[in-house]
């Protein structure tokens, strides 16, 4: 067969390999100060996992920082933490939790008054259980932290970019969960389809004005993701948990790959997970996941507790 022909069948696979070989073994971190003329970032979730690595490096790189995170001890402890190893710089914390209504004023109030060039929208968590089981409000408030907050700020610190004409980045945590059924965490799996939706879509929107998007996909990550209230009833977390990298290797990989390896990026080997979605067809696997979902140890394990709980 002609040569074109092995090319057509590989490129699939090429187009996405060959861009994370780039990403992890060749690339070098980036000086997003000087990249972006950056004097402050927001970060969502910033008191512990990727978002408290990424606030290390971007206070190490000598950017200021707005910390928004749950009210709990962490924050104010990052932010102590932060402030004594860079006295030179300013950090401020808006103790806020992203799930419920009323976030967005003090976000706005904290922000007010400086220049925001870069928002990494990293919030976010997972709540397992049947969907007819769950609370909708519990449900709701997942939407909203994992996927309507990222809109809103996103919306808000753009067209203050877009009116000062500043350059800048919006960084979005998603998740290979979004790109395959998710039953037993039904909600996490949607809300992290649009994160990866909404950043490809935006980034064509705002690249020749200046302002890059990035959605990465991280593999397994050692934060309190895997230690949640229902993380513990899937024996699919407990599995990755086993395998997850420090946040820092997440932190890294966004430095080294924003503004410059296209809009979506897959860091670790959950890569090959790309294998299976070129291979099968989105449809033939959702219907597996139908046909297998009762026999998966969350299914029996939720039915479970459905009866002791009446």
């Amino acid at each position: 067969m002609a040569w074109w022909f092995y090319l057509l069948i590989a490129f699939p696979f090429l187009s996405f390999l060959v861009p994370w070989a780039i990403a992890t073994f060749v690339l070098k971190e980036q000086d997003l100060k000087r990249k972006y003329n950056a004097k402050w970032a927001v970060v969502t979730g910033a008191s512990s996992g990727i978002g408290r690595a990424i606030s290390e490096k971007l206070a190490a790189q000598g950017i200021n920082i707005v910390l928004v995170a749950l009210d709990d001890p962490l924050l104010p402890q990052v932010k102590d933490e932060l402030t004594k190893q860079y006295p030179a710089l300013q950090f401020r914390s808006v103790p806020v939790n992203l799930s419920k209504e009323g976030y967005m004023e003090p976000i706005l109030k904290a922000t007010d008054d400086i220049d925001v060039s870069l928002l990494f929208n990293n919030a976010g968590y997972v709540t397992i259980g049947f969907f007819a089981d769950l609370t909708i409000d519990r449900q709701m408030g997942n939407i909203e932290c994992n996927m309507l907050a990222g809109v809103r700020l996103t919306h808000h610190f753009v067209n203050r970019l877009l009116a000062k004409k500043m350059r800048g980045a919006v960084v979005f945590t998603s998740s290979p969960a979004g790109q395959m059924p998710t039953p037993f965490s039904v909600v996490y799996g949607a809300t992290k389809s649009f994160v990866t939706a909404f950043g490809a879509s935006l980034a064509p929107e705002l690249y020749w004005e200046g302002i890059d998007v990035q959605v990465i996909h991280p593999s397994p990550v050692d934060t309190a993701f895997y230690r949640s209230d229902t993380a513990h009833k899937s024996s699919n977390l407990v599995a990755f948990a086993k395998t997850a990298v420090s946040p820092r290797v997440i932190a890294e990989h966004v430095f080294k790959t924003v503004g410059r390896m296209g809009v979506i990026t897959e860091q670790g080997y959950f890569v090959s997970m790309r294998f299976l979605f070129h291979i099968m067809d989105a449809g033939f696997l959702a219907w597996m996941a139908q046909l297998g979902g009762r026999f998966a140890p969350e299914y029996k394990a939720l039915k479970a507790d459905a009866k002791k709980a009446k």
